[in-house]
Parts: structure tokens; C-alpha cells; sequence
């Protein structure tokens, strides 16, 4: 016998990210400094669960040398050991914060959405959420719970 409160009962729909035009989306870069106590270098390998809320956006395995970092909202997430670098560099005005270094075209969601993440995991987000590609790296596509977003990028002057 099925607990009906125990089922998710929002419908995420599978998504390409080739289904989004982002060329006319709105520019964000991250404004938020991530602080150093907040990256945590793992030393084995290890499955990282990604929760908004109660409920999973996505889950990942960092392996020994990957980068484990906790966001603004407590979610936890994994950055490859060389991807790192192509996103973080440590602050030059303050020694205890890395500083974003990407910009992303960012769409807001007007529904729940499910997509494969660049890192090969399914990765989720609710209505109100955003399906993010780096600039100048269109294959880089991935989705921000809401409140995330909002607290943690702002808009940025055009890029071409």
C-alpha cells in the first residue's frame, strides 16, 4: 500500500537545454562571495545529495580532490577538482572569500523542470527557478532553486 503523502506529487518535465533560446536572456553574475569555510576539499569519494527544502534537487559523487561547497541556503553541491579554477578565484581585497568568475544568461522557469546536468546527474528545480548557461560556454547549462538565485546573483551589463 502506497503512503499518498510520502510520493512527490510535482510533475517535472525532462528538458533539453537545446529547447531554451538564451541568446536574448538577461545577464547575472554571482554577487554573493563564497567564503572559504563554505569549500571543503573531499578526501574520498563520496555521494553529495543536493536538498532544496525537504525535497532532492540532485545528486553526485565527489571523488578524493573534488570540491564539496555549501551554498547560501545550506544546499550542498560538487565542482570537479578542475573546474574549480574556471569558476572561483580567490578574493585580492579579502583573503577569506573566493570571488565567482562566470557569467550565465539566466531564464526564469514557469514550470517544474528536470535536465541532465553538465557534471552527467539529473538536476531539478520548481516553477520560479532558473535554467542557467554560462556565457561562452553554451554547453554549460544547469538550473537554481528560486530563492538561491535571488540572494546570490545580480544583474550584469550586457555580454556579447
Amino acid at each position: 500500500m502506497n503512503a499518498p503523502w510520502l510520493i512527490d506529487m510535482t510533475n517535472y518535465r525532462f528538458a533539453s537545454a537545446a529547447e531554451f533560446d538564451f541568446s536574448r536572456a538577461e545577464t547575472f553574475r554571482k554577487r554573493a562571495p563564497l567564503p572559504r569555510e563554505k569549500v571543503e576539499v573531499s578526501r574520498s569519494t563520496q555521494e553529495v545529495v543536493t536538498h532544496v527544502g525537504a525535497r532532492e534537487e540532485t545528486r553526485n559523487t565527489a571523488r578524493p580532490g573534488d570540491v564539496i561547497v555549501t551554498g547560501i541556503n545550506g544546499e550542498r553541491y560538487v565542482i570537479a577538482a578542475a573546474r574549480f579554477p574556471d569558476l572561483y578565484e580567490p578574493d585580492p581585497h579579502n583573503p577569506k572569500v573566493f570571488r565567482s568568475k562566470s557569467v550565465v544568461r539566466a531564464i526564469k522557469l514557469a514550470e517544474p523542470l528536470e535536465i541532465m546536468a553538465p557534471w552527467g546527474e539529473r538536476q531539478r528545480v520548481d516553477a520560479g527557478g532558473r535554467i542557467c548557461q554560462v556565457v561562452g560556454k553554451p554547453s554549460d547549462v544547469y538550473l537554481i532553486e528560486q530563492d538561491s538565485f535571488e540572494r546570490t546573483y545580480a544583474r550584469e551589463a550586457s555580454v556579447e
